[in-house]
């Protein structure tokens, strides 16, 4: 670098650069700001250049609670903040002490959780290369992924959202020069300090030691982080082209994931899993899954429980479901377009149908309700048609065993008048409102 890059003029002009590529004039973002070195430095930075980049500046202050002095930081984050004109809000949370995550790891969530509440195009984060050096360390150590060694990107989509890192190749050692060079004031978190925390002990255990032998690890370790991200983005497109070719509708083939070998077998059981909001099963755990999926005898039906949700095959297809709810519940319906089933059974919409629905009039006269299978339920859905036992019915259109217990049946008084996937019980089937799960 030369002289001038040295200076808070050359840290600015940096950043100013990186944010002027992703954000355009008329664009919001939102600083977290801890009140700490770090977001003092990229705050100050951001203010100086709103108006000439032309976006919106914000701020937001995670109060934790978790420190007695949470509410001085909170002020003083107030007054840093008012001193440049930037409107701030701070967003009190409550973190469990006793989470089964840790401590960091609650206290983490909770900021994103506030994070995703911001509102704006762009959420600014402080993060900078001591950061993410520590960050491929810790990924490394819990024997992460090439997902996890890519460990925090510049830019990456969150929500509605941008997490923003303009810091990200920046060393601490010249946030902390130009943050007294501009004559900043920060406040410190006691807790940086304990070294019960894992980053904690890196950074002040560790680090040294390896910095004594190896001065630019933390340049090797960003350079790691980057390759890492390129070999993932690689397997990424990998697995979409994998589940592209073994897609059976809403799932995957059984037989086409047995026909990959067991690194692409896994690659898009990854993607697949992650596709439905899945957290990524251990090594271990991954291969037992793709083991009872692609062994199990054609006709099998396999139920894995992994994160909540059923991991399931069935004839020869691999879906994931909701877990089965068992237990009796009711909702009754009075006619509203949009029937909101609750505890994860999702809703039902009615549409104007021309052809096939329930008759207005039957609906203002019914006893209308939305409620589980009991057993022994008949229905008749042709006129002049038999009466036919709804399990029949299930078995004929090949609906699921685990998936008959979550159909949300609809009654009028005792009498069944529609399952979704199979109809409307011919003496109510008239042009009117057509229902339609939403699972």
């Amino acid at each position: 670098m030369s002289a001038r890059e040295h200076t808070p003029q050359g840290l600015a002009a940096r950043v100013a650069g990186r944010v002027a590529a992703r954000v355009r004039p008329g664009q919001s973002i939102c600083a977290a700001f801890s009140g700490g070195l770090d977001s003092s430095v990229l705050l100050e930075i951001l203010a100086g250049l709103r108006e000439t980049h032309g976006f919106a500046l914000s701020a937001l202050h995670v109060h934790h609670g978790l420190s007695r002095n949470a509410d001085r930081w909170a002020q003083a984050c107030e007054a840093f903040a008012a001193a440049r004109r930037v409107p701030l809000r701070v967003e009190r949370v409550t973190v469990a002490r006793d989470d089964s995550a840790g401590l960091e790891a609650a206290a983490r969530a909770a900021r994103h959780a506030a994070f995703a509440l911001a509102g704006t195009d762009f959420v600014a984060l402080a993060h900078h290369r001591d950061d993410q050096a520590e960050t491929v360390l810790l990924q490394a150590l819990r024997g992460t992924g090439v997902k996890g060694l890519a460990a925090m990107g510049e830019a990456r989509a969150v929500g509605g959202a941008v997490w923003l890192r303009p810091l990200l190749d920046e060393s601490r050692d010249a946030l902390l020069g130009y943050a007294r060079e501009a004559g900043l004031a920060w406040v410190e978190d006691e807790s940086n300090e304990l070294t019960a925390f894992d980053r904690n002990f890196l950074r002040h255990e560790v680090m040294p030691v390896i910095e004594r032998r190896f001065p630019q690890y933390r340049e090797s370790l960003a350079r790691l982080a980057r390759h890492a991200a390129v070999a993932d983005e690689l397997l990424a497109s990998v697995a979409r082209d994998d589940a592209a070719r073994v897609a059976d509708g809403e799932g995957l083939s059984a037989e086409g994931l047995g026909a990959l070998d067991p690194a692409r077998r896994a690659n898009v059981l990854r993607h697949f899993l992650a596709a439905h909001g899945l957290a990524m099963p251990g090594e271990a755990r991954l291969a037992e899954i793709a083991r009872q999926l692609v062994s199990a005898r054609g006709d099998a039906r396999v139920l894995l429980l992994h994160g909540g949700r059923a991991i399931v095959r069935h004839r020869g297809r691999v879906i994931v479901e909701a877990v089965p709810q068992e237990a009796a519940w009711e909702v009754s319906w009075h006619g509203e377009r949009v029937v909101p089933l609750g505890e994860g059974r999702g809703e039902v919409r009615f549409a104007e149908s021309a052809e096939e629905g329930i008759a207005a009039e039957r609906i203002a006269a019914g006893l209308w309700r939305f409620g589980p299978r009991a057993g022994g339920e008949r229905i008749r859905l042709r006129p002049g048609g038999p009466t036919r036992t709804l399990k029949n019915l299930l078995q004929e259109h090949a609906v699921p065993a685990w998936r008959r217990a979550r159909l949300p049946l609809l009654f009028d008084g005792d009498r069944l008048v529609w399952v979704p996937g199979i109809g409307i019980a011919a003496d109510y089937r008239a042009p009117g409102l057509l229902p339609i799960w939403h699972p």
